[in-house]
C-alpha cells in the first residue's frame, strides 16, 4: 500500500507545492502595487500641473488681448513646449517610448514578403473567392429549388 505524502521543495524560495510561495507572490504584488502608485501619485501631479499650466496659457493668451499677438502667440508655443517637456517625463509617456521602440526594434526583424509572393497570395486569395462564390450561388439555387419543389 502506498503512502501519500506531501512533498515540499527543500528550497522555500524555490516555492512548488510549498505554502510559501503563495505568500511570496501576493508579497511583491504588494510590492509592486506600492511602487506603481507612488508613481501614479507622481505622475497624477505632473498630469495635473501639465494641465493647470496649459489652460493658464490659454487664458492668459485672451486676456492679454492688449499686447500684440505675436508676443501671445510666442508666449502660448513656449509655454506649450514647457508643458510638453512635463507631460513627457511622466511614467505612461516614458513606457510609451519604450514600447515604440521596442515596436520598431521587431519591425526590423520581421521578414517582408517580396513582390512576387504578394502577387502570388493574392491570386490565390481571388481565385479561392471565386470557387467559393460560385459553390456557394450553387447551394443556394439548389437548397432554393428544393424549397420550391418542397412547397409547390
Amino acid at each position: 500500500m502506498a503512502q501519500l505524502v506531501e512533498h515540499r521543495s527543500p528550497k522555500p524560495e524555490v516555492g512548488g507545492s510549498s505554502p510559501s510561495w503563495p505568500a511570496r507572490i501576493r508579497i511583491m504584488v504588494a510590492n509592486k502595487l506600492e511602487v506603481e502608485t507612488s508613481k501614479n501619485k507622481n505622475d497624477l501631479v505632473k498630469w495635473i500641473l501639465a494641465g493647470v499650466i496649459f489652460a493658464g496659457s490659454i487664458l492668459a493668451f485672451y486676456f492679454l488681448d492688449h499686447y500684440p499677438l505675436v508676443y501671445r502667440v510666442l508666449g502660448l508655443v513656449g509655454i506649450t513646449l514647457i508643458d510638453f517637456l512635463i507631460v513627457f517625463n511622466t511614467e505612461k509617456i516614458k513606457s510609451l517610448r519604450v514600447f515604440t521602440h521596442d515596436a520598431r526594434v521587431e519591425l526590423k526583424k520581421v521578414i517582408w514578403s517580396t513582390k512576387a509572393e504578394v502577387i502570388q497570395t493574392t491570386v490565390i486569395v481571388f481565385i479561392v473567392v471565386i470557387i467559393m462564390s460560385v459553390l456557394l450561388w450553387l447551394l443556394d439555387k439548389l437548397l432554393g429549388a428544393g424549397i420550391k419543389f418542397l412547397l409547390a
